[in-house]
């Protein structure tokens, strides 16, 4: 075999082994995973090509089975020696995680880790095993490998590392530096010396081993069982090595003994013996195994942080243990700047301090879960341990913690504990309660020309700004404390001094031991903040809000001025400050439009962001909503205006009157000093996300810790633990000893003390705090007395004030001087006397005007005035009282304690009143009183809810004062009247009040815990329902928040235990909303809880989908519930309809149109249900029928909406007919029979598949309905309209018509309104006829078919006189019109066509047949089609084909002959018609007729045409005689012609018509396109029937005429009517008779004569073989006559007239052929009759000829010299020849004849017999 298909073997083996997942044969799996170890790595001829298939496939062979690792173990053990290295690559590919090894398989690799040295394979895998497993939680949240064993190993590796590397030590500095990898790669890739791959492994092992308590159960780890009793080193002997490694210093054996006994879990133990160990691992620079020990002892700690924070060892570990990471030398950053510090050392903090941030933010996040510290410890901890350095401040590692903990307090709302303990060291470091040395050091230092020392060193930061906004706040509080800000603040405004002047002035008058330095204030302190923070910082808005507080201020009314402009301007008067301002609106500019990029989702640089370079270098940050950067737009915007606006600093403005764009509303806040921060401005989201992803950081440490990069701190030369001692023992003595505590003297409480006592005696606790109260209510009512006074005085200002000055009318004189032009002398001065209005002041009112302001100055110095002293006490007094009350009820609740709680309670409630609620200092006081009060006594006391309550609804003004206590939910069974005396008090004016009740009621709470029954439910239904009922229709905007509540109250009932209280809802909803008593909201909330929702119409309104509505996921109705409340709403509806006299006349809409968009989803919410019902019903049962189904859905559904959009009849007012709405409700009304039509849309969508094609659908059921009930003659239009107009959207192509929709079509037609007969013609016409008439293509077609067929017919011709139909675009009429050959009128029998024909003729103008529009030409053509005149070729048998084509004709003659005698139509046209109506009628040609029948078809329709001709007038007649000759001579021929010469014969009362026509049809039977048919005379003297008695007539019109051929025929039929010699001489008579009178007209009609001549001549010698004298001398005078009637046709000139009697006559009409054939004829007659009694009947030898003879012979002769006779010469001169003959006698004349016919006239057919 190949290797390929070894691979192929191998691979097959081990996908067998991998199948077997159940009954496992274990023996056959091991078979072949020995069997592929063998090929791969035992023999040396395959391993190395197999090695690496084999490591893969029984890789994935162990990830099915992973117990077969033991038997590769085992096996490998055998084999270690031949596998060598390769081995480990193996076990590297092992899933080891999923292995869970024996006790002998840990036997063994503890064989191999101890007994072999390091470079040796065995212990080598032992590592890689080690390494593999899985020291972490199974998915179950247990430990996937045993506690013990974790002890065990951990023991095993501290055993080898004694053994190898005791005398090496490997520092964890250098340790810790290299690049994490595993143990392989680092012994096989990296080159790495066995002792350091192995040190890396043991410690990266050690790490992840789950050893101590504390590894379990925090931070949402798993919850694993511990050993109770934790070990101690010293009492058992498997910790004999961890005892040895511990006294010798051994960094990883310190490491263990803090993790597994019980130094790391005991509080004094560790204080004692593990902060030294500690220590080791510290200057042993293990610094990640320093966060773990930390990680795992701390939670002990913060309960009693007191052990740490004293204990100066552990102190001083965590500082070096914060230098050596940083990489700053220690004691560096001590005796320089921090700037010259970074520049120094480079790094400013490594991974390891990030580890211990992530760590404390971890044990901060499991703080906050219940049963534990809490987050204020663990804060104050860590706060306390980093502050507690000397100048920690400077320290950047320690700056990088505290940033991160106040961003933690902020986010927690915590920032108390921080700024209080900042607070403190900030007042020692400013010289409050410290020693006069430091004090006399720091004025040394501002001496010297340094600033004020702050914790935030500089202007400001941008890199801690958590840490800046605390510290900022900090002294903030500091500055406000001091009164510093008041006093330098009132300098600036009283005394106009500049800001230097005034903080001196304020140092001088507090006496502050410090002289501040002005850069310290704290309004130049946030302007520096705010412009280094970063644009992104979610603190930025919040910062800039600071600065505004302090710039915006208005200080004149703390200082007894009038409020005046903001003190901001003062502060920023030198250049340098100006300057700074200048920059602060560049950068609001900047952070408005960095913001503005990022609400665009531009990509914009994080300017300075807070996070991290890891994370701004790798995975991308939290993106903060578009959203909020646009609100932060806004923002800064306003603070532009704000900082730009100078009339803020004049005090000249209103600031209600400000443009909307400056946020007067916050304007206002920030210039009342109201310190509430806008916490919507803060991006708190992506503050949590941090957060979040700091904590990750740790867990993922914790649980992977062979997984987190080693952070590559640079080595310093720190390596000895005495230097360190040495450095912190020189640290501490810097410092003075302390001074002893003060001495205590006692004194007088100045409250009285509360005794325990009283807090038991319900009567004397109340008159204690009746006492009080009373002192606090009359100093209320002074304050309230001295405003209502203050207000007044304002009042008579403002009204004086205006009075003060007025106008009077004043005269003046004035001289004005004249300087004198052009050298004249001016006259003296002008004297002009001015009058005018000037200003003159009240002295009177001004008097009053200072009275009031000295008065108003007075009230306002009396305000100022600190309360009295007794007031004082008694509001201390007071809160003593309820704070010993509450602290005893909290030791122990009796109901001693708690009823005196209830009674004070309410004793305050009594004392709250209008005055006390205008004091704000009061109105404060006593809230909080009642807030404690309430919280702790009443809130969640069953017995006070009622009182409670009362108290409310009797004062309502204290409802939010007194609503957080009402818990009537602690009250079960007084809930329901509780909750309808909150019902009852409904009003426009308390809603607030109402909502603020309705939310203690949590209604959901109630039924879950009480489950009470259905009455107690419908009893709260109902109060609920009349107060929804209270608000009526529109509630008020004001009352919209408790409305909701109800709403939600209503839905939480119907919801629980549905459909307990669904019957209930729905008769209170439908009978309130009939009333107009609800608000529609109710049905949109009622709805929503049922899962009904409106749709969304994504594919406009047409769209069937458009009306089916989606139900949620949790469908409540059940099946027969829908179909109960389909029934139920169907009847109720339906009688309410009937039940008043309004609905009756104006329908339900004029009352249920607020409504009707609910009730619209409702219903398609139902109808939707009940067709999904039925068609899964009808899938589930196979033998159910599809049409009874349907039938019922489309019942139940008119059903239901017959109330609202059908009319109705009542049977009680006989019989009257109620229009379902009114033309202003129309709107309305169409969207609900939009709905309608959406449903029948649906239920055809659902079942057209399920029926067969001529089934009756939802199409055909809607439009039956539709007829019987939507079309009484008087339905008006506005209804019709809406029912048209959604009708006409639905799928009508698919309607299958029956034979009962078409009768009532029919009926609509005859008796209803236009429209309803336009609607339904336009429905009817979108039908696929061709398919509904299938069948009619059948060899024998049903009755029905053919009837649907004669309706189809009707159906056409009634509507295509319609223009609306016609006109429409996209025209369905036009369309089926043209569709007229694709159906099948063969079907049409002739009495329903004659009543087509009828109606027809009676409702359409004659005029439509000459119409050019599409639609007239289509309805002719329809009728001409259904009448079988225009068949195709393949064509059916026609039903009584021949009489319905006649009628077609008939009716288009008559409606021509109408139009010709209106004169509505002009010649051109009607002839035109007329040749069309022909065109027609010549291919009339039906399949199955015999030639006779189909002559006598077509003989009479064009009797129909021809017979116009009798009735029009003699210029229409004569022009139809042209016309129909003109199309005979050009559109027929041959036997067609046959017919309607018949038809002349037989029709035209006209005798010259007939001859003229009868001429015209033999003319085109012997047209040239006839040759192939060989015609005869045969057919034209069986078609040619004269009538008798017009014989003559007609004969005589026929010889007027020329008609020769006509004249022809007579004589042949008469020939054949008689064959005797008698009749033929009787014939030759008349023959000769003719010829005498005719004269050809034209070269056209002289061969016809040629005929004649021929039958004259046969019939004369038939008679000359009678040889009778006196025949024959009769035949010799026709001969001769013959021959002068030749010779006279033969003259080149007419010889009639005066002209042509002397031979100028006209030139003849005829031929020269005809000339050559007429003399060559009278030649040979001249020879062979030479004389009246001679004549030559046989030849002879010899020829004599008269001299007549000769004369005319002479003339033929002749004839060849003339010119024009030159192209007959050879005819001439064979004729000359012929006659000269002898042998030539007359009986050759018939050849002599048929010579010339033969060469001149070879074209000429009709000739053909004499050929």
């Amino acid at each position: 075999m190949n290797s390929s298909e070894e691979i192929c073997l191998l691979t097959t083996f081990a996908q067998m082994a991998r199948a077997r997942r159940t009954n496992v044969d274990e023996g056959f799996i091991k078979i072949i995973v020995l069997e592929i170890y063998e090929v791969s790595y035992v023999i040396l001829s395959t391993r190395e090509t197999f090695s690496k298939v084999g490591r893969e496939l029984l890789g994935s062979i162990a990830a099915v089975h992973p117990e077969i690792i033991s038997v590769l173990l085992d096996r490998v053990q055998e084999t270690i020696d031949q596998v060598g290295m390769v081995s480990l690559y193996l076990f590297k590919e092992l899933p080891l995680h999923l292995w869970r090894p024996s006790a002998s398989e840990i036997a063994v690799i503890r064989d191999w880790l101890l007994s072999y040295n390091l470079a040796a394979v065995k212990n080598k895998l032992a590592c890689v095993i080690l390494e593999g497993l899985n020291w972490g939680f199974a998915k179950q949240g247990n430990l996937h490998l045993d506690q013990a064993l974790h002890t065990e190993v951990a023991l095993l590796v501290l055993e080898a590392y004694q053994k190898y590397l005791a005398q090496k030590p490997y520092a964890g500095l250098i340790s810790e530096s290299m690049k994490q990898v595993s143990y392989l790669a680092s012994i096989v890739r990296y080159g790495e010396t066995p002792e350091t791959s192995f040190n890396q492994w043991a410690w990266n092992l050690i790490l992840r081993l789950k050893l101590h308590k504390n590894d379990f159960g925090r931070q949402n780890f798993p919850v694993v069982p511990f050993c109770n009793t934790v070990p101690d080193m010293t009492e058992s002997s498997m910790f004999h090595p961890l005892l040895k490694a511990v006294k010798s210093g051994l960094p990883i054996g310190c490491y263990l003994a803090l993790a597994v006994t019980a130094v790391g879990h005991s509080i004094e133990k560790f204080c004692a013996e593990g902060i030294p160990l500690l220590g080791v691992l510290v200057q042993s620079r293990h610094l990640r195994a320093v966060v773990h020990v930390l990680d795992k002892v701390l939670p002990v700690f913060y309960p009693c942080q007191y052990y740490l924070l004293k204990n100066e060892q552990f102190l001083s570990n965590l500082l070096l243990f914060l230098h050596l990471d940083s990489g700053v030398p220690q004691g560096v950053t001590q005796q320089v700047t921090h700037r010259v510090a970074h520049h120094l050392t480079g790094a400013i903090h490594g991974d390891n301090v990030k580890l211990l941030n992530s760590m404390i933010q971890a044990h901060i996040c499991v703080s906050t879960q219940p049963d534990e510290v809490g987050p204020v410890a663990v804060l104050e901890f860590w706060v306390q341990a980093l502050i507690s350095q000397h100048l920690w401040y400077r320290e950047q590692s320690i700056l990088f913690l505290m940033d991160h903990l106040c961003k933690t307090a902020f986010q927690l709302m915590q920032e108390d504990c921080v700024q209080k303990l900042l607070y403190q060291q900030h007042k020692n470091a400013l010289g409050y309660h410290c020693d006069r040395s430091l004090l006399s050091s720091l004025v040394n230092w501002i001496v010297a020309g340094n600033i004020t020392p702050s914790f935030v060193e500089g202007l400001s930061t941008s890199t801690q700004v958590w840490f800046a906004w605390t510290v900022l706040n900090m002294e903030s509080i500091f500055e406000e404390d001091s009164q510093l800000r008041r006093v330098v603040e009132r300098e600036l405004v009283i005394n106009a001094f500049s800001p230097d002047q005034a903080l001196k002035k304020a140092q001088v008058q507090l006496k502050l031991p410090i002289v501040p330095s002005l850069q310290r204030l704290l309004i130049y302190r946030w302007a520096h903040q705010a412009l280094v923070t970063p644009a992104d910082h979610p603190l930025l808005p919040l910062i800039w809000q600071k600065f505004f507080l302090l710039y915006l201020h208005r200080p004149g009314p703390q200082y007894g001025l009038p409020v005046d402009g903001c003190i901001g301007r003062r502060f920023f008067q030198s250049p340098s400050h100006v300057n700074l301002l200048k920059d602060m609106k560049r950068r609001l500019t900047e952070v408005a439009d960095f913001h503005y990029a990022a609400s665009k989702a531009l990509r914009v640089p994080a300017e300075g962001s807070e996070g991290t370079p890891e994370r701004q270098a790798g995975t991308p940050g939290f993106l903060t909503s578009p959203e909020l950067h646009r609100e932060l737009v806004r923002l800064f915007n306003v603070y532009i205006l704000w900082l730009e606006d100078e009339n803020f600093q004049k005090g000249d403005i209103y600031i209600p009157s400000l443009p909307k764009h400056y946020d007067v509303y916050r304007l206002a806040k920030v210039m009342q000093n109201q310190q509430d921060l806008w916490m919507e401005y803060a991006n708190m989201e992506r503050i949590q996300h941090e957060f979040q992803e700091t904590v990750a950081l740790w867990t993922q440490a914790k649980l992977e810790s062979h997984s987190v990069p080693c952070s590559s701190s640079t080595q310093l030369d720190f390596t000895d633990p005495l230097l360190a001692k040495e450095r912190v023992l020189s640290n501490l003595q810097r410092h003075e000893a302390p001074h002893p505590p003060l001495v205590l003297h006692p004194m007088r409480p100045p409250v009285p003390l509360i005794s325990s006592a009283v807090l038991l005696a319900q009567k004397d606790a109340t008159q204690l705090m009746c006492a009080d109260l009373n002192l606090l209510q009359q100093q209320a009512r002074t304050a309230t007395l001295r405003e209502s006074q203050q207000v007044a005085l304002d009042g008579e200002l403002l009204e004086a004030m205006p009075k003060q000055y007025v106008n009077r009318e004043e005269q003046a004189t004035l001289h004005l001087e004249c300087r004198g032009s052009s050298g004249k002398k001016c006259q003296g001065a002008a004297v002009v006397t001015v009058q005018f209005e000037g200003m003159c002041k009240n002295e009177a009112i001004s008097q009053q005007v200072h009275v009031l302001q000295k008065e108003v100055w007075q009230f306002q110095a009396e305000a100022a005035q600190p309360p009295a002293l007794n007031v004082v006490e008694a509001a201390v007094h007071a809160e003593n009282l309820i704070t010993a009350l509450v602290n005893t009820y909290k030791l122990q609740p009796t109901p001693g304690v708690q009823k005196v709680g209830i009674s004070l309670f309410f004793t305050v409630v009594d004392y709250v009143s209008e005055e006390t609620q205008r004091h704000p200092p009061t109105r404060q006081f006593f809230t909080s009183c009642i807030e404690i009060l309430g919280q702790v006594f009443i809130s969640g006391t069953k017995s006070e809810c009622k009182k409670l309550l009362q108290t409310i609804l009797k004062n309502r003004r204290l409802c939010s004062l007194l609503s957080p206590f009402f818990t009537p939910n602690a009250a079960p069974a007084e809930f329901i009247p509780l909750y309808e005396k909150v019902a009852k008090c409904l009003s426009e004016d308390n809603s607030d009040l109402v909502f603020m009740l309705l939310t203690k009621f949590d209604v959901q709470q109630w039924l879950s815990s009480t489950k009470p029954p259905l009455s107690d439910r419908t009893r709260l239904l109902e109060s609920i329902h009349l107060a929804l009922t209270a608000w009526g229709l529109e509630p008020e905007e004001d009352i919209m928040m408790p409305f909701n509540l109800f709403c939600k109250h209503w839905t939480h009932l119907l919801l629980y235990q549905f459909p307990d209280q669904y019957s209930d809802v729905l008769r209170l909803l439908v009978q309130s909303s009939a009333e107009q008593l609800l608000s529609p909201e109710c049905w949109k909330a009622t709805l929503k809880a049922l899962g009904c929702y409106a749709p969304s119409i994504q594919q406009g309104e047409a769209s069937v989908e458009s009306s089916v509505l989606h139900s949620a996921s949790d469908v409540l109705l059940s099946d027969k519930q829908v179909t109960e409340t389909v029934q139920w709403l169907s009847d109720f509806f339906y009688k309410l309809r009937l039940s008043k006299l309004d609905f009756k006349s104006f329908g339900l809409f004029s009352k249920w149109s607020p409504y009707m968009a609910d009730v619209k989803t409702f219903l398609g919410y139902l109808v939707k249900r009940l067709t999904d019902l039925e068609l899964a019903s009808l899938a589930q049962d196979p033998t159910a029928s599809s049409k009874e189904v349907l039938r019922s859905l489309h019942s139940q559904i008119i059903q239901l909406f017959k109330p609202w959009i059908l009319v109705l009849e009542d049977t009680e007012s006989s019989h009257q007919r109620h229009y379902p709405w009114l033309e202003s409700d129309t709107v309305v009304a169409s969207s609900l029979v939009q709905l309608f039509t959406d449903c029948v849309s649906s239920l055809h969508a659902s079942f057209k598949d399920k029926l067969l094609p001529g089934d009756e659908g939802a199409l055909r059921l809607h439009l039956l309905h539709y007829t019987e009930s939507c079309t009484a003659p008087r339905m008006p239009e506005f209804i019709l309209y809406a029912f048209h107009s959604a009708y006409q959207k639905l799928e009508w192509k698919d309607l299958h018509p029956d034979q009962r929709l078409m009768e009532a079509f029919f009926k609509v037609e005859r008796g209803s309104p236009k429209s309803c007969f336009l609607f339904l013609g336009s429905v009817l016409c979108r039908v696929n006829w061709v398919s509904v008439l299938s069948d009619a293509w059948s060899p024998s077609p049903l009755p029905e078919t053919q009837s649907m067929v004669v309706c189809l017919l009707f159906m056409m011709v009634l509507l295509a006189k319609e223009a609306q139909l016609v006109d429409e675009t996209d025209s369905p009429l036009l369309s089926l019109l043209g569709q007229t050959s694709s159906l099948s009128w063969h079907l049409v029998d002739f009495v329903s066509y004659q009543s087509v024909l009828g109606y027809f003729s009676s409702h359409y103008p004659p005029s439509v047949i000459l119409a050019q529009d599409c639609s007239a030409e289509l309805i002719v053509r329809l009728l001409k089609v259904s009448a079988g005149l225009s068949l195709p070729a393949d064509s059916r048998k026609h039903v009584d084909i021949v009489p319905k084509c006649q009628a077609f004709t008939h009716q288009m003659a008559q409606f021509l002959s109408a139009l010709e005698q209106d004169g509505k139509v002009a010649f051109p046209a009607l002839g035109q018609e007329v040749s069309k109506l022909l065109d027609d009628i010549i291919t009339f040609n039906p399949p199955d007729m015999d030639s006779q029948t189909r002559h006598m078809a077509l003989s009479s329709l064009f009797m129909e045409v021809l017979m116009m001709m009798n009735s029009a007038a003699v210029p229409t007649a004569e022009y139809l005689g042209v016309s129909i000759r003109t199309w005979i001579g050009q559109k027929v021929h041959g036997l067609v012609v046959l017919p309607l010469l018949t038809a002349a014969c037989q029709s035209l009362a006209s005798v010259r018509h007939m001859a003229e026509t009868t001429e015209a049809c033999i003319t085109a039977y012997f047209k040239e396109s006839s040759l192939d048919q060989n015609l005869g005379w045969g057919p034209i003297l069986v078609s040619l029937q004269v009538p008798e008695l017009t014989m003559q007539e007609f004969l005589q019109e026929c010889l007027a005429l020329g008609s020769c051929l006509t004249l022809y025929v007579y004589l042949l039929q008469c020939l054949n009517s008689e064959q005797t010699v008698k009749n033929e001489m009787k014939v030759l008579l008349i023959l000769s008779t003719w010829l005498e009178h005719v004269y050809p007209s034209s070269a056209q009609e002289e061969a016809k004569l040629l005929l004649w001549w021929h039958q004259a001549l046969q019939l004369s010698l038939v008679q000359l073989e009678q040889d009778d004298s006196v025949l024959t001398e009769s035949v010799i005078r026709i001969l001769l006559m013959l021959q002068g009637r030749q010779s006279l046709m033969a003259e080149e000139r007419l010889s009639s007239g005066i002209l042509g009697a002397i031979g100028l006559g006209r030139k003849s009409p005829l031929s020269n052929r005809f000339r050559v054939v007429a003399r060559s004829m009278a030649a040979f007659l001249s020879v062979q009759v030479p004389a009246e009694d001679q004549i030559r009947l046989k030849p002879s030898s010899e020829l004599h000829l008269t001299p007549k003879a000769q004369q005319v012979l002479a003339a033929l002769e002749s004839m060849t010299l003339s010119k024009q006779y030159v192209e007959y010469q050879d005819q001439i001169l064979h004729a000359v020849q012929f006659i000269r003959h002898p042998g030539h006698c007359l009986q050759n004349g018939k050849s002599f004849l048929a010579f010339f016919v033969n060469r001149l006239y070879p074209e000429v057919h009709y000739l053909d017999n004499i050929r």
